[in-house]
């Protein structure tokens, strides 16, 4: 018997949008925080990898994941994630 699996496999930061690190680095400076603070915090410590990799495989909601890298960050969790995105853009080519 052949099984189908069907799927979407997504690489927004960069891939169908514009880079990532100029949107992380506007957020920021719009946050007040010092940069470097976003990519250290979500992609080199532990448990913000933890967090985003719990996300991406469907176990961590959206709101949890604002909340809980709010917490690493030091700022507030309402729409975090929108926020940080908030400059992509589609990439032109």
């Amino acid at each position: 018997m052949t099984q189908h699996c069907k799927g979407l496999v997504l690489d927004f930061g960069g891939v169908p949008t514009t880079p990532l690190l100029p949107a992380a680095l506007a957020f920021e400076r719009r946050e007040g925080l010092p940069e470097g603070t976003l990519l250290t915090g979500l992609y080199l410590d532990p448990d913000g990898i933890r967090l985003t990799e719990e996300l991406e495989r469907g176990t961590l909601t959206q709101t949890g994941w604002n909340e809980a890298a709010a917490g690493l960050l030091g700022i507030r969790p309402d729409n975090l994630m929108g926020r940080v995105f908030a400059d992509l853009r589609p990439q032109p080519r």
